[in-house]
């Protein structure tokens, strides 16, 4: 088990950080990430920043990708991912599948997370995603109750994050 906290701010991520978790998960300044609020998100410098202050103490950082670009938008998303991966985080966090392709075929290196927002509920729907755009970890939907969370659990073919 692991302690992963959002971390909607550089402040955030130190704070979490130093409070023990385990990773953080981060987002970009934009259309890229549901937490897209006034205030929140990080700069791509501060990315570069959050991701060293991590490392340094033996932290990971997701980073949210999880909201669905429309075709025309998409190499917003892909831009953001590139600036992720350039920084190191350690896994991008995505519900549209389209994306999540793109991501396995130009960012193969970078894990992929399936975020909450693709509402898989299924050990069929986890194996098809873990198939064709090779997620590692999918966050479950919050409507489950614990006892379906366990029960899936036993058959997942990913890492669950609940």
């Amino acid at each position: 088990m692991e302690l992963v906290c959002p971390a909607g701010s550089p402040t955030a991520l130190r704070t979490a950080v130093d409070a023990g978790a385990d990773a953080v998960y981060i987002g970009l300044r934009g259309n890229t990430n549901a937490r897209s609020f006034a205030g929140l998100n990080f700069t791509r410098d501060e990315l570069q920043a959050a991701v060293s202050y991590a490392r340094q103490r033996g932290k990971r950082v997701l980073m949210a990708l999880n909201t669905y670009p429309s075709p025309a938008a998409m190499g917003e998303w892909l831009d953001a991912a590139g600036a992720g991966a350039d920084a190191g985080v350690d896994a991008f966090i995505a519900a549209d599948i389209g994306l999540l392709a793109q991501l396995a075929r130009e960012f193969p290196a970078v894990r992929r997370h399936l975020s909450v927002q693709a509402s898989a509920t299924s050990a069929a729907a986890l194996q098809y995603y873990a198939d064709t755009v090779g997620i590692v970890r999918a966050v479950l939907p919050r409507v489950l109750s614990i006892q379906q969370v366990e029960r899936l659990a036993g058959k997942s073919p990913v890492e669950l994050e609940v």
